[in-house]
């Protein structure tokens, strides 16, 4: 089973197009439950580090319980900065604070050894998505953004679970040079072997926009 007993969501940026939600409070249109309280249940027994910025003091202010960071340049910076001020040599997660996910995500993830990154093969795909070459072994030889040059490689779907000294070190120091880029793209993959792990049919999903939020509506309606 995985020795990994921390978590660091990355909360800390404003959605321009949810009119001032914070991403990390919204919820979920069946259970009323929001983005945080299903990462506490599915993260339950490790250390939960959340990124703060955009509205930190709400957040902070709803879960006390919770460890924080906060990223004071979240309005100038993307959430490499963020990543870089949570992260140390602890082996962690590291997810996106605006993906609902579930528990038997989680579980399954720790039973895999060593470092890896969620993927998907969906063809549906965003201009700022992150996407992963692999080499023959399957694991993530390089991370891109833009269009996808393949859809032989997989879209990383923001979480990664990183075991690895060097990759930690190597990962905190690009994100801090490297503010305004996204924490995928500045993944060390030459640093050591960082496997892609395919999603499969467990609960993950991104709201980014009204239309994400009213597709799981739609999705969740008996």
């Amino acid at each position: 089973m995985s020795e990994v007993s921390r978590a660091i969501i990355l909360a800390a940026g404003k959605s321009l197009q949810l009119d001032g939600e914070s991403k990390a409070l919204i919820r979920h249109p069946v259970t009323g439950r929001t983005i945080l309280d299903y990462a506490i249940e599915a993260f339950a027994g490790k250390r939960i580090t959340v990124v703060v910025g955009f509205r930190a003091i709400q957040i902070m202010q709803a879960y006390p319980q919770l460890d924080f960071v906060h990223n004071p340049e979240w309005a100038l910076t993307n959430n490499a900065l963020s990543l870089g001020l949570a992260l140390n040599d602890e082996p962690c997660y590291v997810v996106s604070g605006d993906i609902f996910l579930e528990r038997a995500l989680i579980e399954r993830l720790d039973a895999e050894a060593g470092d890896l990154v969620l993927t998907s093969d969906r063809e549906k795909r965003s201009l700022s998505a992150i996407h992963c070459v692999l080499g023959d072994s399957g694991d993530v030889a390089e991370t891109y953004q833009g269009p996808v040059r393949s859809m032989k490689h997989p879209e990383s779907v923001g979480l990664f679970k990183v075991s690895s000294a060097d990759v930690l070190r190597q990962w905190r120091r690009r994100c801090v040079e490297h503010a305004n880029l996204f924490a995928g793209q500045l993944l060390p993959c030459e640093s050591g072997p960082i496997k892609a792990v395919p999603l499969q049919d467990e609960l993950y999903y991104e709201v980014n926009t009204p239309t994400d939020y009213l597709e799981l509506i739609e999705a969740t309606r008996p």
